[in-house]
């Protein structure tokens, strides 16, 4: 019995061995040849990590998170360069024990400062025209909608205890759900699965496999803009929710809790004559939930999105990309912002 239980061991060493082996040769092969493992899954299915494992690791939670302290300089950021600290947001390392008063900043890649230097930020544009006298903490990740805002400012901002929270939402809520299912009800495998995930996404070999497995099941890209066809990542009443909580968890907190509208460019400015848009006619609608929440829970509000329509030049391409306003528009942006906060 004891020769059969060290013969089905050596049989087991074997074939773990012979498996490790089998994939050090895969990934061998896959660098050697310097295959395109990025793909870009503009539906969000379940996960972003599953387009960008260098740059994002998975969680039960908020979906996805940054990969901590790194700069990063990749494809998904288009070429440029960003530097995440320890605690997985853009910008320097947060001071601890707190030293000054905190503005904390929730958002979306907007805020985030989505192809503009860290110096052209609208928060750190606030930080620098107080001179210091806030600690200014960018928590906003490319592609976050107000339920994984809400629950990263629940489950882990509060801690910071800030004083100001700055919170803008609005494009990924409206945007295509993941196999039509909402973000509310995306369904998460455990939390080891999750974790060997996040360890598999380090090698090229499984981010290929991905890649092929992804470009098989993608839905068809003309369907993000069929506004009225879709199921959306957050809807509506769902938008107003969730916003409505994150003000009650600010101001539960001692936190001055400031809703932003969200820019769109401006039909009129950037567009041809008589364009009509059921892009903008949704946004529309979706900022003007964020001016209706803000009366309810009488939180305070900048409507930078009402301020941006007296300017041009502040998106660098609008019509391939009318979500990310450039270093002007963030200076807008930041000049409608201190016009509320110096008036104390």
């Amino acid at each position: 019995m004891a020769t059969q239980r060290y013969s089905l061991g050596i049989r087991l060493l074997g074939g773990l061995v012979a498996l490790i082996l089998f994939v050090v040769m895969i990934e061998a092969v896959v660098r050697l040849v310097e295959f395109d493992t990025t793909f870009q899954n503009r539906f969000f299915v379940l996960n972003r990590a599953l387009d960008y494992p260098d740059v994002f690791e998975k969680d039960h939670r908020l979906f996805w998170r940054f990969r901590p302290d790194q700069t990063i300089t990749s494809e998904f950021f288009e070429g440029k360069t960003y530097r995440i600290n320890s605690d997985g947001m853009r910008g320097p390392e947060i001071t601890r024990p707190k030293m000054r008063p905190r503005i904390l900043a929730i958002g979306n890649s907007c805020t985030f400062g989505w192809g503009v230097t860290e110096d052209s930020i609208y928060i750190r544009r606030i930080e620098t025209a107080f001179d210091g006298r806030y600690e200014v903490i960018n928590a906003a990740i490319p592609g976050y909608t107000s339920l994984q805002g809400k629950r990263f400012l629940q489950d882990e901002l509060i801690r910071l205890e800030p004083e100001i929270l700055l919170v803008l939402f609005a494009w990924n809520d409206h945007w295509a759900a993941a196999n039509g299912i909402a973000d509310k009800n995306q369904e998460f495998p455990p939390p080891w699965l999750l974790d060997m995930q996040n360890a598999l996404a380090r090698l090229e070999s499984y981010r290929l496999y991905k890649k092929l497995l992804l470009s098989a099941v993608e839905p068809d890209p003309d369907s993000l803009y069929q506004r009225d066809s879709i199921v959306y990542r957050v809807g509506p009443d769902d938008f107003y929710q969730n916003l409505q909580e994150i003000s009650a968890i600010g101001q539960a907190n001692h936190m001055r809790v400031i809703f932003l509208t969200s820019p769109i460019p401006a039909l009129e400015t950037y567009y041809a004559p008589g364009m009509r848009s059921p892009l903008h006619n949704f946004h529309y609608r979706y900022n003007e939930i964020i001016r209706r929440v803000a009366r309810d829970t009488r939180a305070e509000l900048v409507d930078i999105a009402l301020r941006f329509d007296r300017h041009d030049g502040l998106f660098d391409n609008a019509a391939m990309d009318p979500i990310h306003f450039n270093a002007r528009g963030h200076a807008v942006a930041a000049e409608a912002i201190l016009e509320l906060l110096r008036q104390d």
